[in-house]
């Protein structure tokens, strides 16, 4: 394709704002045409200046970040350059002469980008305006518009059909057929009778006394019934049995009694989970409480979630929100990620620079005051996720509220890696201190080598994201930031368990031109390589958080060997086989060899938590639609993925096997988690990274209902499918299996967030459909949801057509389809084509 400029400039006055802006600013990013033989995109900018000011010619800049492409300078018009920053993902656009943009005024002009945009979210976000002649600043309302491009079909979005295939086997099942409880219990009896729905209930705690006041109120959300606790005769009695385990519990609903069964609160607490769901949709669904009878206890002991503020942040009240819902869904470890490059969230006293500059992002000259834009973060004028941070007393509060559920929380201070924030703010605090003539403040918790040359490229495009570990300043600040949050768990009177050091993706290259480093190496008897100057740095970080009385957790990059091939390598350490350290062992994208890697951690010892990123990361997007939010770096990964994943043997799923091509003859090739290893296996953990969640909508779709799907595997006992040793006989029974649970999430659970979150935007994916000899037939993931349609080509509305079952068309209707939840929001929609 020849490259091709076509530039042009419309002076159309559109508004005339004497004294203040009536409208923010827009931008429209259009996609002209998707070419694939050249990888590129022919794209148009129109822009359109409701401002009072003038953006006058050679004084004013465009800004804003994108994950996927960059431009062809060359194909710019004359007088419109790029200007470097220090991260390709972060744009700047320099207008010269001719380009002035009067208020009211549009301005276009197009050129080509390099890369194909495969996913909105990948695509251009926080576009600003920098007027700096008037020193202001200008964020822009942006949408992307892409329906109507060349090459279109290329991008092999999925059909209505294709998803119409991938939903076979869903179908809607009576409500006598659903579960009542998710997790799924170990064990559930269910009896032909019921207990009469109550307008009250007296709650005998027995031994539990103590604890009654948080359980009550917990039990009592979200239902109409009367819960009191006193001396009366009671209809909920619980009993201690210490021969049970510590999370397990007995639940048996008689015609006259509620009886549970538990050894101490956590069991308690989870008791109360399965029977506020079973009362929940009894009442929902306007019948009598079923007799049954539960035992029931968690096969993992960590069922983890992991929460990335750092990309884009969320505040107390979101995690807050977080901590109910996983506690609904018996969930017990939040993994804080709070700092990272893009953002350190988490105050920490006399260093106030990581918050007022590190915890910060939008247009800047220099970084002193804050980081530069990244991940749409625009330009730090107006509230984003972009900048924020937990106070001290956040924190604290996050700590009590989790410890009420059960819920451990693990701070997450990335070391050495992923820790530009940190960085940055240390330079900007020494030279405040250096303006001030206090050289010895000025390098006390300096984390950069300045005469350090040496090259790396992170794993998101930073060149200067990794801590000097040759100064002693760097341990210095280590242990003021350790011993701070410590001080934050012994003011919440919660021992801190475990400290996660992150510590992943340390790119190659990093310290090897550091004269610091090498001075440190060659005047050291005990260092021989850089491999040694990071394995002592492991050491030392290990033994301030040991001696404090915690573990110390990261990634498995810690334990593997530092290489050329960095995330592709897969030989352990053998200089930290003994480091007392749990792995969280993410890197096991299908193919990469790397998949068995927490079988080898678990064989050798070390104990461990399965964070599998091609089965539990929350932000990889689950097929090739460019309205799907998310990444797919590790491949694409729907709900069945995280449900169908084996923890204790990722191969034992043939039927996925089998969609991967992977052939099994092969599979001799990696380790499997030696029997007496299995103890090792701590559990599983979940992870949402933050890059892509710019706005509530992008975080809560891969939020939810991930978080339930995720909770059947940490607790639920293995699929007995698996038992199955071929595709051919696991198919069918994983597919009545898989039935009934996307149905009691379509029937009961989403209806619930519908219910009592109404602010939480889950996941309303779109549905499937083919024509039939004009006949309309639609499938769809979670059956409870409405499917609404329209013969206009018009997009459904709530007041549209609902479609229960089959439906005759006529030739010339147009079919789009459309997924609503019970409060009127609606999905994306589909078009289904003839």
């Amino acid at each position: 394709m020849k490259n091709f400029l076509i530039v042009f400039f419309v002076s159309t006055l559109l508004i005339q704002c004497e004294h203040k802006e009536k409208e923010t600013s827009k931008i429209q990013f259009y996609i002209n045409n998707f070419d694939f033989n050249y990888n590129q995109m022919e794209v148009t900018f129109e822009l359109i200046n409701n401002s009072n000011e003038i953006w006058e010619e050679g004084k004013w800049e465009l800004h804003w970040n994108q994950f996927s492409g960059n431009l062809d300078k060359k194909s710019l018009p004359e007088g419109i350059k790029i200007i470097p920053t220090k991260n390709v993902q972060y744009y700047r656009l320099s207008f010269g002469p001719s380009y002035s943009v009067g208020p009211g005024e549009k301005f276009s002009f197009s050129a080509i980008q390099n890369g194909i945009m495969k996913r909105l979210v990948m695509g251009p976000v926080g576009f600003f305006i920098h007027d700096k002649k008037n020193k202001t600043l200008h964020d822009l309302e942006s949408k992307i518009i892409w329906q109507n491009a060349k090459g279109l079909e290329n991008l092999n979005i999925p059909s209505a059909a294709d998803r119409y295939s991938k939903y076979q086997g869903i179908e809607t099942l009576p409500k006598e057929e659903l579960h009542w409880v998710i997790p799924t219990p170990s064990k559930i009896v269910l009896q032909d009778e019921n207990f009469d729905f109550p307008e009250s209930l007296n709650i005998d705690f027995g031994n539990f006394k103590n604890d009654h006041e948080f359980l009550k109120t917990y039990l009592q959300k979200d239902l109409r019934i009367n819960l009191t606790y006193s001396d009366e005769p009671s209809q909920i009695v619980v009993n201690k049995d210490s021969n049970l385990d510590e999370e397990a519990y007995h639940l048996k609903i008689d015609k006259d009694k509620i009886r549970i069964s538990v050894s101490n609160y956590k069991g308690l607490l989870y008791s109360f989970s399965s029977l506020r769901q079973i009362l929940y949709n009894a009442q929902i669904e306007k019948k009598d409480i079923p007799l049954l009878y539960i035992e029931d206890a968690p096969r993992f002991k960590h069922r983890g979630f992991m929460l990335d503020l750092s990309r884009n942040f969320y505040p107390k009240n979101k995690i807050l929100q977080i901590l109910e819902l996983m506690t609904h869904y018996k969930l017990n470890v939040l993994d804080l990620r709070l700092t990272d490059d893009e953002g350190w969230r988490i105050e920490i006293p006399g260093l106030e620079e990581l918050t007022d500059i590190g915890g910060k992002r939008g247009f800047t000259l220099d970084e002193k005051d804050r980081l530069f834009p990244m991940y749409g973060s625009g330009s730090g004028e107006n509230n984003s996720p972009g900048s924020g941070y937990l106070s001290r007393d956040d924190f604290i509060e996050i700590i009590k509220e989790a410890n009420k559920r059960n819920i451990v929380v693990i701070p997450q201070i990335s070391f050495p890696s992923h820790a530009r924030a940190a960085i940055i703010a240390m330079e900007a605090r020494f030279y405040k201190f250096l303006e001030i003539g206090d050289l010895q403040s000025a390098n006390q918790y300096r984390l950069h080598d300045p005469d350090d040359k040496s090259e790396y490229t992170s794993a998101q495009l930073f060149k200067d994201n990794v801590i000097c570990i040759c100064r002693p300043s760097a341990f210095k600040f280590f242990e003021k930031v350790f011993f701070e949050i410590k001080a934050m768990y012994d003011s919440a009177s919660v021992p801190m368990r475990i400290f996660n050091i992150g510590a992943d993706e340390v790119p190659h290259g990093s310290w090897r031109k550091s004269p610091l480093c090498n001075t440190l190496i060659s005047q050291s008897p005990d260092l021989s390589s850089f491999q040694s100057l990071y394995d002592a740095s492991v050491k030392k970080l290990n033994r301030i958080i040991s001696d404090s009385g915690a573990k110390m957790s990261g990634w498995e990059d810690v334990l593997l060997v530092l290489s050329e091939k960095s995330q592709s390598e897969i030989r352990i350490n053998k200089n930290l086989i003994d480091l007392n350290f749990i792995p969280l062992v993410w890197n096991n994208t299908w193919g990469d060899g790397r998949e068995d890697m927490i079988y080898k951690l678990a064989n050798q010892g070390f104990m461990s938590v399965m964070s599998n990123s091609s089965a539990f990361y929350f932000d990889m997007t689950d097929d090739r639609d460019i309205e799907n939010g998310g990444l797919n770096w590790s491949g694409y990964v729907d709900y069945k993925d995280t449900w169908g994943t084996e923890p204790l043997n990722v191969f034992a799923n043939k039927v996925k096997l089998n969609e991967l091509k992977i052939d099994k003859n092969k599979l001799f090739k990696y380790k499997k988690l030696k029997q007496n290893s299995v103890p090792n296996f701590l559990g599983i953990q979940s992870q949402l990274w933050t890059e892509t969640a710019t706005d509530p909508y992008q975080f809560d779709r891969m939020l939810m209902p991930n978080l339930i799907v995720f909770s059947e595997r940490a607790w639920s006992t293995k699929e007995t499918w698996l038992d199955e040793i071929t595709a051919e006989k696991q198919e069918p029974l994983l597919i009545k299996s898989w039935n009934r649970f996307v149905n009691t999430i379509g029937q009961r659970h989403l209806q619930f967030l519908s219910n009592n979150y109404e602010e939480i935007y889950f996941d309303l994916p779109k549905p499937g459909a083919i024509l039939d000899n004009l006949t309309l037939k639609a499938r769809q993931q979670f059956p409870g949801l409405e499917i609404r349609y329209t013969l206009d080509g018009k997009k459904p509305e709530k007041t549209d057509q609902l479609y229960t079952f089959p439906v005759k068309i006529k030739p010339n209707d147009q079919v789009i389809l459309r997924v609503f939840d019970s409060n009127g929001r609606g999905g994306n929609s589909i078009k289904v084509q003839k």
